[in-house]
């Protein structure tokens, strides 16, 4: 067979658009435990606030305000754990991680006041802080340094296909209508984060840096390359994913009257697009500089946030939704870009002995753009809503013009 037909071949082979060759089978054992465990989420997620409203009796804006209570303590929480996956390793965070999110999701169960909800809210921040870094630092801890962007890519992989499985499945219990239905997806979720923490435990331990030798975060706060790298990922969970996941279903409601069943649809989208293109898209940002394939990352949401405009201001109901779509995949790979570049860079700026905490300082980023990016978009679009689609835009097209001058100190970092 000729080697350009063979190459085509291999290339259209679906096998090649879920799976990285190479991988050790220890990646692979984590990976089953990330979609066990984002299985989990997805079985509740969608679900957490109607169970505290309507099954609790809570209020509707004190319910959703108890839920999103978490990032307080999951800001802080990501930052005690960084010297601790440096000094003991990150398995036995990664499992600590997932043992405080069983006990806080079984709490749940036995909420029947407001302040309960916000006590539990704030303790899942706990774990759901800590474990970020953790798997991160696991992860990048059992591959080669040139495997780091292909397994990460796969853990994202992993996360979509359990959030999706769980939310099916969580849709499907719910729908049983029986009064016990919520709890029952509640205990579920806990018993995935026990068997995930057990799981974990089967891997070997990236060795851990001697105390000794472990620097601390003033050491990683002095290195202007984390701090460049943490500052774009804050914008860009800020202005990008944050509200993207949170406020788009609502300005596609009020602002161009779609159908509440279509919003499904777009988010479908974004799932297709992330599992059919995120490998291939992680192939190609690798030969490029990293300023490059930022600056592209955010061109393509600045251009989804200004088809999200457009739509906002000259569509309303299917046509909307067919140009919603299209905002959505442009942004899906956009966020490929992100998940090939971000994480593993700052794995790659680490010292060894300071790892963990520097992907903490980066889930700091992350927590702090959850944070500050929902509620400025909703006070945006309370005042105009098309003013929240164009600013985003704006702080996206800004972004991508100074990754020429940012992206450069990253790039002599990494190469």
């Amino acid at each position: 067979m000729q080697p350009r037909l063979q190459e085509l071949l291999e290339s259209a082979n679906p096998k090649r658009l879920f799976v990285t060759p190479g991988l050790p089978a220890n990646v692979w054992l984590l990976q089953a435990g990330v979609g066990l465990n984002f299985l989990g989420n997805g079985l509740v997620a969608p679900y957490l606030i109607i169970y505290l409203h309507l099954d609790r009796d809570i209020p509707l804006p004190l319910a959703a305000l108890a839920v999103g209570s978490g990032g307080i303590f999951a800001t802080l929480s990501g930052l005690v754990a960084g010297p601790l996956i440096d000094r003991f390793g990150p398995r036995a965070c990664v499992s600590l991680a997932m043992a405080a999110n069983a006990v806080a999701y079984a709490a749940y169960t036995q909420v029947h006041a407001t302040w309960q909800a916000f006590a539990v809210g704030l303790a899942v921040g706990i774990g759901t802080g800590a474990y970020g870094p953790s798997v991160q630092a696991l992860l990048t801890g059992l591959v080669r340094p040139d495997q780091r962007a292909a397994a990460l890519s796969q853990q994202r992989m992993s996360a979509i296909l359990g959030l999706s499985l769980g939310g099916v499945v969580g849709g499907l219990i719910v729908a049983t209508g029986s009064q016990s239905s919520y709890t029952a997806i509640l205990l579920l979720d806990s018993a995935t984060f026990i068997g995930y923490a057990a799981l974990v435990q089967l891997l070997p331990n990236p060795e851990a840096a001697p105390s000794h030798t472990s620097g601390d975060y003033r050491i990683a706060i002095r290195d202007r390359q984390l701090r460049l790298l943490a500052g774009i990922n804050l914008v860009m969970v800020g202005v990008g994913i944050a509200p993207m996941l949170l406020l788009l279903p609502a300005f596609a409601r009020t602002a161009a009257n779609v159908p509440s069943a279509a919003i499904g649809l777009i988010y479908g989208l974004n799932t297709l697009v992330i599992l059919v293109t995120q490998l291939r898209i992680t192939q190609k940002v690798a030969r490029l500089p990293l300023r490059t394939s930022l600056a592209l990352n955010a061109i393509a949401w600045a251009a989804a946030w200004s088809l999200i405009a457009a739509t906002g201001w000259l569509l309303r109901g299917w046509p909307a939704v067919a140009v919603l779509g299209v905002a959505m995949i442009l942004y899906a790979i956009g966020e490929c870009v992100y998940t090939g570049v971000v994480t593993p860079t700052a794995a790659a700026i680490a010292p060894e002995n300071m790892r963990g905490r520097y992907l903490a300082v980066m889930g700091f980023a992350w927590q702090a753009g959850f944070m500050f990016g929902p509620p400025a978009g909703a006070a945006l679009m309370g005042a105009e809503p098309l003013a929240f689609p164009v600013a985003a835009a704006a702080v996206c097209a800004i972004l991508a013009v100074s990754m020429r001058r940012l992206g450069r100190d990253i790039d002599r970092a990494v190469t």
